[in-house]
């Protein structure tokens, strides 16, 4: 987690993408989970929560050069 996303154990988060270690890892999202309103994550440490809208979150992920895959699982 440390090398590729820049983040601790239990940090993970979407907003680690900011880190420019991130450039290589695909980004891979639950179709059910995008379909909620309102989606929560660490802001890159587990010692707080954050919300943001599906749609926002896909936003923040094109702006940070990805293409989401979203699986129906």
């Amino acid at each position: 987690m440390r090398e590729v996303l820049g983040v601790e154990p239990g940090a993970v988060s979407p907003f680690a993408l900011l880190n420019a270690s991130a450039r290589n890892i695909k980004v891979v999202l639950d179709k059910k989970m995008m379909r909620e309103k309102l989606l929560n994550y660490h802001p890159l440490r587990n010692d707080a929560t954050t919300t943001i809208t599906a749609s926002d979150l896909l936003k923040f992920i094109y702006a940070m050069e990805h293409e989401p895959i979203i699986l129906d699982k």
